[in-house]
């Protein structure tokens, strides 16, 4: 359990590094998003050490292992070329995203990390890895809404408009009608 803990600090240090960010705390809000990031990747690299792999490589676990790099490099994609460098340079100058990944639902990189968090558990056959997808996904989960509510609102001001035309995080047929046309992955 210390290991999801420390965890769900790297998800305290992310909402600290969007308020620091709001108010333009430059060297506050990188020591955050580094020891957020930090947190998680220890602690994941953690959990998975400690698993107790059987050598035998089944269909499943094989699957597992592809979908598990496959929305890893998902989370990779939405969270930082999607949302752009933009978002993280000194003077952050964020711009709303809503095509791609974030036109089937408003916080993609949620889906994702949950995702490759199950799928790698099958892999490693590993439940704490299974339980820490289900409580990272929670808290995660209390983020966004802490980040829609109190930060997001603020930053964009047509973001109550992406709010009524786009699920949080889970997708809808309009959203996945939106998600899969040509017109979504051009950039504007």
């Amino acid at each position: 359990m210390l290991y999801i803990a420390l965890g769900v600090a790297g998800f305290v240090c992310f909402l600290l590094f969007d308020i620091l960010s709001m108010y333009g705390k430059v060297i506050g809000k990188y020591l955050f998003v580094l020891m957020g990031t930090g947190l998680i990747v220890f602690s994941t690299i953690r959990i998975i050490a400690d698993s107790s792999m059987i050598a035998v490589f089944s269909i499943t676990r094989i699957i597992g292992l592809f979908l598990a790099i496959l929305f890893a490099l998902l989370l990779v994609y939405s969270v930082f070329i999607e949302v752009g460098l933009n978002t993280y340079k000194k003077v952050a100058e964020p711009g709303l995203v809503t095509n791609g990944t974030y036109s089937l639902v408003r916080h993609p990189g949620v889906v994702w990390l949950f995702l490759a968090y199950f799928f790698a558990s099958i892999y490693f056959q590993n439940n704490y890895l299974l339980l820490t997808a289900f409580i990272w996904t929670a808290v995660n989960t209390v983020y966004i809404i802490i980040q829609e509510r109190f930060i997001l609102i603020k930053l964009f001001k047509e973001y109550d408009t992406y709010i009524t035309t786009t699920p949080m995080i889970i997708p809808n047929y309009s959203s996945l009608k939106k998600f899969i046309t040509i017109q979504n992955w051009r950039k504007e």
